[in-house]
């Protein structure tokens, strides 16, 4: 009988297919092994290769920077910018590595605002800067460019702050090792390499790649002995939550923590900008954190409650709320705000022939609340006074005024640029027996703080330091002008209080 087509088909040793597999997964194994430091590279730095400049759909123009590109040691050029305003400590910005450096000016012009300099970089191969970002390339950069504007500005290591945002924690934690500096931020901190690859893969798939352990943040911290705070939130999925317990663990010196809630990974400045910024404050100043065992929770309400905190700030000099009196004065004797305007409008008599200035901010909010003054009374806001110098201030008090009506110079909220006196500066008594006066005073002390105004002398000497002037108002923002307004207190009530 004949064999059927079935029967003549030569079959093949089953082991064959297996062989080939194996063979496959070794070549592989092999590329990888070869692959392996670039493909890390790549993974840590997604936007290698790709022109990220045209990924950035905001970048904050009002910064004002110098732009440096620097030549490092293998003639490669990187792109840095340093802004320099105060005198004092300077902030090393690592920022984190999904954007080019122009995306992160409003990030580097709120460290500044909380008076710091500050140096940073654009990473190899984002934006302006070139070579790939390995990280020996990486250390010598940030090494190499910080010794160059230590020398060319004349920054001493021991002023020199180091802020770290989500890998390159690990990055700047590997500059900071190998120098000295004053103190530490560390937000969303890396604990190491090995750590994130048991994150994403279960395993440390680095160490059978025949390539080591890297950017090691939880050990190098052990030999610090600086004020570090550390930041992170219970749902990040990029860098886990967990780590920063390793890097906190193991840091020997004064540390603090913040832990935020339901929050993923980027962005922390931008949501939490007013919430933290005394707490930075702080930190940077040396100053005690109120934290319980080291720690802080910042949730829904905290937050709330920390953003009305942080946004008042009756110390410095620029502030909308700076506090003063006959016993607190301007502390910066140079000091003139930013933007100016001329208070005249349809609705704003200048008494002295649309010569007297306000801070923008405060001359956008007189005008509106007088328009409508204007709609209620049909009648003009006459201001007989608004900024005044050092030297008027003290013309003024050299004239024999007493000290219970007048300030000295320095010690005035006229210096602010943010105070106005409106329609008669004449007594309490006056304005309140003059019907027109007093119904003037009445919309005033009803509305004005819905416009960000706050009559400042209400209640004696005992508490304001001077005299009752229904007749000065000032500029001082819309929550804490409410809660003076419905709590029934002056400034001067509340800056004891706080103080």
């Amino acid at each position: 009988m004949e064999n059927t087509a079935e029967e003549k088909i030569v079959k093949k040793p089953p082991f064959r297919k297996t062989i080939l597999l194996i063979v496959l997964a070794i070549i592989i194994y092999l590329l990888l092994i070869i692959w392996a430091k670039k493909l890390q590279m790549i993974s840590t730095f997604p936007w290698v290769g790709v022109n990220v400049q045209d990924l950035v759909w905001y970048v904050d123009s009002s910064l004002e920077f110098e732009e440096i590109n620097f030549i490092d040691s293998d003639w490669y050029n990187i792109n840095w910018l340093y802004v320099w305003t105060w005198k004092g400590k300077t902030v090393y910005y690592f920022h984190w590595n999904w954007w080019p450096l122009n995306y992160f000016y409003s990030e580097i012009k709120y460290i500044n605002e909380l008076w710091y300099n500050v140096i940073s970089y654009d990473y190899p191969w984002y934006w302006k800067s070139e070579w790939y970002p390995y990280k020996n390339n990486v250390d010598r950069f940030s090494k190499e460019f910080y010794e160059y504007i230590k020398k060319e500005k004349g920054i001493s290591d021991e002023d020199l702050i180091v802020w770290w945002y989500s890998i390159w924690t690990a990055v700047a934690t590997d500059f900071a090792s190998k120098n000295t500096f004053d103190k530490l931020i560390l937000v969303s901190p890396l604990s190491s390499r090995y750590d994130m690859s048991n994150y994403i893969f279960w395993f440390p798939l680095q160490k059978y790649l025949f390539v080591s352990d890297s950017y090691k943040t939880k050990k190098l911290v052990q030999n610090f002995n600086n004020s570090v705070l550390i930041i992170h939130w219970n749902n990040d999925k990029i860098v886990p939550f967990w780590q920063w317990k390793k890097v906190f663990d193991n840091y020997s010196w004064e540390k603090n923590f913040i832990e935020i809630d339901n929050f993923w990974h980027n962005y922390i400045i931008d949501t939490y900008w007013e919430s933290l910024k005394n707490i930075f404050k702080k930190h940077l100043k040396w100053e005690k954190l109120w934290f319980i065992d080291n720690y802080f929770f910042i949730w829904a309400k905290e937050k709330h409650d920390l953003e009305f905190e942080n946004r008042i700030d009756l110390f410095d000099d620029y502030s909308i709320q700076k506090f003063v009196s006959a016993k607190v004065p301007f502390w910066n004797k140079s000091y003139k705000p930013f933007e100016l305007d001329k208070i005249g409008s349809d609705f704003i008599y200048d008494t002295k022939w649309w010569s007297q200035i306000l801070r923008k901010e405060a001359n956008d909010a007189l005008q509106k609340m007088w328009e409508s003054f204007y709609n209620a009374f049909d009648k003009k806001l006459s201001v007989v006074s608004a900024y005044r110098s050092y030297s008027y201030q003290k013309w003024i008090k050299d004239r024999w005024c007493p000290d219970n009506l007048c300030a000295k110079a320095w010690y005035s909220e006229h210096q602010s640029w943010l105070a106005i006196d409106i329609f008669e500066a004449s007594t309490n008594k006056i304005w309140m027996w003059n019907s027109n006066l007093k119904s003037y005073y009445d919309w005033m002390n009803e509305n004005a703080h819905t416009y960000w105004f706050h009559n400042t002398y209400q209640k004696w000497l005992d508490i304001d330091t001077y005299e009752i002037e229904p007749w000065h108002w000032r500029f001082i923002w819309i929550e804490l002008a409410t809660y003076l307004k419905n709590n029934n207190i002056t400034i001067a009530e509340y800056y004891n209080k706080k103080n």
